[in-house]
Order: structure tokens, then sequence, then C-alpha cells
């Protein structure tokens, strides 16, 4: 019995421990590695998922940075994406300035953001609107299959 409430309090103990005390890494990935280069393809109708999104890529850059390795990388949005990515626009305000806020967190790492000027046109959205930190490109596709040509991993995130 006391063998068993003991095996219990430390099964306990480890289970309410943040899963980062487990000292998670990503090594084998890595191995050999010094830098990567990657593209998000991002494309999203709810500005929420598209929070979640940059936070998982701030995540993963912040992941990866520190364990050694460097991060060149880029997030190219687009289709309804480019709504959330605008100054002025109607809609919940305390939303928007979260949105800012990652745009802000993520252009601080140097992240590369793109907004498709193709989508912008589309929604009747002007390039000088863009937060600052989001760069319009003409047609995001493009944007990703010349990154990925020059050898950036694509990481679709829709």
């Amino acid at each position: 019995m006391k063998l068993i409430l003991i095996t219990a309090l430390a099964l306990l103990t480890l289970l309410s421990q943040p899963i980062s005390s487990f000292a998670l890494d990503d090594k084998l990935a890595f191995s050999g590695l010094t830098s990567t280069r990657a593209i998000y393809d991002v494309r999203s109708n709810d500005e929420k998922k598209l929070q979640f999104i940059f936070k998982v890529i701030r995540d993963t850059y912040d992941g990866a940075t520190q364990q050694g390795v460097k991060q060149t990388t880029i997030v190219s949005m687009r289709g309804p994406t480019v709504r959330f990515l605008v100054r002025g626009r109607q809609g919940d305000k305390v939303l928007q300035q979260e949105t800012v806020g990652l745009i802000n967190e993520l252009t601080e790492r140097d992240i590369r953001l793109e907004a498709c000027g193709y989508a912008l046109n589309l929604f009747g959205l002007e390039p000088e609107d863009l937060y600052a930190g989001v760069h319009a490109v003409g047609n995001s596709l493009n944007s990703v299959i010349g990154y990925q040509t020059r050898g950036y991993a694509l990481v679709p995130m829709n």
C-alpha cells in the first residue's frame, strides 16, 4: 500500500510539471544543421486562428533558435487572411490589437511577413493600409514557388 501511494504521488508530481520542463528537443531533425529556411503558407478566414498560427510560428522559431539553429523564416499570407492585416478595418479592436502585437513579435525576430497583392486587390484593400512589417507581394503563390525553388521548406498552415 505504501509503495502504491509513493508511486501515485511521484506520478502526480511528474504529471503536474509543464511540458517544457521535460526538455524535449529536435536533435534528430537538426542533426548536422546550423540553419534552416522555411516559408509558411498561411490561409485563414478566422482571426483567432490566424493568431494561433502566428504563435505556433513564433514558438517554432524560438525553439529552433534555443537549440542553436539559425532560422530564415517567411510567412506568406493569401486569400481571406489579408483582411486581417490592414489598419482601419471594422471589427473587434481588442482582437485587432492582439494581431498587431503578434505581427510585431514576428517582425522583431526578422521573420518576413508577406501579404498577397492578388488577394488584396480581390478584397479591395490597399497595400499602403497593411500593418507595419507586412510586405505586399504581387502574388503569394509565386512567392511560395520562388522560395521553394530556392530551397525553402514549405510549411502549410491552414
